[in-house]
């Protein structure tokens, strides 16, 4: 597939309806017969909730056609991502359990350069031919969301059904004698729940709009200050530690450049309501998390930069690497966690999320010159601009820096378009506001 064709495919056009994939369907088909119930009861809010089921339960055109491309592009490492992902039971007496996910969404796309053409004894020169890596926005383009999707669709449907729903609500009297509205509580709910939707969409508007607007840079000829760069994350300096979670050896991950991981507990407690009924309430709480890693290189083919990332104040790894679950034991250390909160501890969970070398990555990063120090001790060739950069996380007016696995192409499949974030709400909650002089 040649870059004009793909950036053709980018183009999310004016609707781009799709359909679930694998399990989501359950939540599709639920939310499809939530809705047709709603009908027949004459119960719109309730086919309100099925129309969100269904709209929410949809990937995006993008992601959808992205995961056919890993497919036909990378089809080794996507069945092997597949066969080696699931849950995989440890242990009969505690509920042991390691999970890892079959599907990697923040992987790549395209074929990326494999460890045998990396120059680790000088990584910040170009790979051979010096050409960009084939996921690279300045080879395939940016892609655009298209106007409508299910996730408009169904906002649009839903507003409906619970105007439709307002104005089915009788007129009440209250304890003074005088008629009140029983629509005017749902009609300032649903004022409060567009405020919220807006101001929600007006932070992830900005988010997209700054990944779009930002031009990429690519790293041989990148200069100082506020850049965009997508590339692969190789080794720095140093090869990363084995990353060990919450100092249990047997949860041990090699070759993580960034990393994540939070432990967890499963509390359930007996709870009252105001009728005297009694119940039982569980969740998971956070007991305790931490974060690290090391320094390393991004490269996209043309050159590689050095990256601290521990300068990074917003990171995101997509889905979780590996996840470590049993049931409570009274012998675990978790029992010290019983003394001091209230609760009974049913499970304990451990969630590792991390950025492993080879693996994509996009910055949106401040470049700055290294310090003297740090390129003698590197032994830096100055004849490479780039080589004499670091990109860390330093913020400026109008600018946030980010790292995050995967690429531009990944980052934004999830994008929405400008009519889904901005006006959509908008409508919506002038809209309601208007329903006050019914």
């Amino acid at each position: 597939m040649v870059d004009g064709q793909l950036s053709t495919e980018l183009d999310g056009g004016t609707i781009g309806l799709t359909t679930p994939i694998g399990w989501f369907w359950i939540i599709f088909v639920f939310g499809a017969l939530l809705g047709i119930g709603g009908l027949v009861v004459m119960f719109p809010i309730i086919s309100a909730v099925g129309v969100l089921m269904m709209g929410f339960s949809a990937p995006t055109k993008l992601q959808k056609r992205l995961r056919e491309l890993r497919s036909q592009l990378r089809p080794a490492e996507v069945a092997w991502q597949s066969e080696a992902g699931g849950t995989e039971k440890q242990s009969f007496w505690n509920s042991a359990t390691i999970h890892r996910p079959k599907v990697d969404d923040r992987s790549w796309v395209f074929p990326a350069p494999g460890i045998e053409e990396w120059h680790l004894e000088n990584r910040y020169a170009a790979d051979a031919g010096g050409e960009l890596i084939p996921e690279h926005p300045n080879r395939i383009g940016t892609p655009r969301p298209p106007m409508i999707s299910n996730y408009g669709l169904s906002i649009i449907l839903a507003f409906v059904l619970f105007v439709v729903q307002i104005l089915m609500l009788p007129i009440v009297e209250s304890d003074n004698g005088e008629e009140v509205p029983a629509n005017l509580y749902l009609t300032y709910a649903l004022i409060g729940l567009s405020t919220i939707w807006l101001l929600v969409s007006v932070f992830f508007w900005k988010r997209s709009q700054l990944m779009q607007d930002t031009p990429t840079s690519n790293i041989r000829s990148v200069a100082v200050g506020s850049a965009e760069l997508v590339g692969q994350a190789r080794p720095g300096p140093v090869i990363p530690p084995v990353t060990i979670v919450d100092g249990d050896s047997s949860k041990s991950v090699e070759n993580l450049l960034a990393w994540r991981w939070t432990y967890e507990v499963y509390k359930c407690k007996m709870v009252t309501d105001s009728e005297g009924n009694t119940r039982e309430e569980c969740h998971w709480k956070t007991v305790r998390s931490d974060d690290g890693g090391t320094n390393f290189t991004i490269h996209d083919g043309t050159g590689g930069v050095a990256v601290h990332q521990d300068t990074f104040g917003s990171r995101d790894f997509g889905d979780h690497l590996i996840q470590w679950e049993c049931r409570h034991d009274m012998r675990m250390q978790g029992l010290f966690t019983n003394l001091f909160t209230s609760g009974r501890i049913k499970r304990h969970r451990w969630t590792l999320y991390g950025l492993a070398i080879g693996d994509p990555c996009y910055l949106l990063a401040t470049l700055r010159t290294r310090s003297e120090e740090s390129m003698v001790t590197e032994q830096i060739d100055k004849t490479m601009q780039n080589a004499l950069l670091e990109a860390v996380g330093e913020k400026s007016p109008g600018f946030k820096p980010r790292l995050e696995k995967g690429t531009e192409l990944t980052a934004l499949s999830g994008g929405r378009s400008q009519v889904e974030y901005l006006i959509l709400p908008t409508i919506t909650l002038l809209s309601s506001i208007a329903m006050l002089g019914l």
